[in-house]
């Protein structure tokens, strides 16, 4: 099973960017849930546009910070979404809302948050 944060990734961008790597993981922890609570709606409101430009955002943040398998489940709802569907998004979503537990588990023990 992958992990939920690259390591060597996230130890790159950490060596790029020192302490301010901590500010931009805590931005991340503190705007997801809201994009997943968004991402919900627009599947149950069948909004392709939404989920599609929510679904996008989303993977790029991901990726970003090395939460690749965060950012290729949002990738694989971006392309329902951007197909004008969004059927088969509620398996998805359910994946992505647990693979970013996983991945918020993992920050907040980087940035030493219990």
């Amino acid at each position: 099973m992958e992990p939920a944060i690259n390591t060597e990734a996230l130890q790159e961008l950490k060596s790029l960017m020192g302490d301010s790597l901590n500010d931009i993981l805590q931005t991340f922890l503190d705007y997801m849930p809201a994009q997943i609570k968004d991402l919900r709606a627009a599947i149950q409101e069948e909004n392709a546009e939404m989920v599609f430009n929510l679904a996008h955002k989303m993977k790029s943040s991901s990726s970003s910070i090395g939460a690749m398998g965060l950012a290729r489940k949002a990738e694989q709802i971006e392309l329902i979404g951007r197909a004008g569907k969004t059927d088969g998004t509620n398996d998805a979503f359910d994946e992505l809302r647990k693979l970013y537990l996983d991945v918020e588990v993992a920050l907040k023990r980087e940035l030493g948050i219990s």
